[in-house]
């Protein structure tokens, strides 16, 4: 838990409101969105991921931003197949790399 979510807390008990109940998988949202490419590509800790996995599969603030890089990942993996881009493109963007100052050596 971080300090925000304490204040979080202690301005909900001023208010009058009950306090929310443990977050899905133990993280808040901003913890989950820091992790979420992390998760994706299977680079966290098994205890991580799973803490990680359970908030975006089930939190309702997540699930959508989940389903969202999960859809632009795998549109990713189709446009990157094997086909590569026409030389006059690929020297069109040489050409706008080199006006931007960098160096195709």
């Amino acid at each position: 838990m971080t300090w925000t979510d304490d204040l979080r807390r202690i301005l909900q008990r001023l208010r009058g409101e009950r306090p929310e109940a443990q977050p899905p998988g133990g993280i808040e949202c901003h913890e989950a969105m820091a992790k979420i490419f992390d998760w994706l590509d299977n680079e966290l800790d098994p205890q991580e991921a799973e803490c990680v996995g359970e908030h975006l599969q089930t939190c309702a603030r997540c699930y959508p931003r989940l389903k969202f890089e999960q859809a632009f990942c795998e549109a990713l993996k189709r446009a990157s197949s094997n086909e590569t881009a026409g030389a006059d493109l690929q020297q069109q963007i040489l050409d706008a790399l080199v006006e931007e100052g960098y160096t195709t050596d």
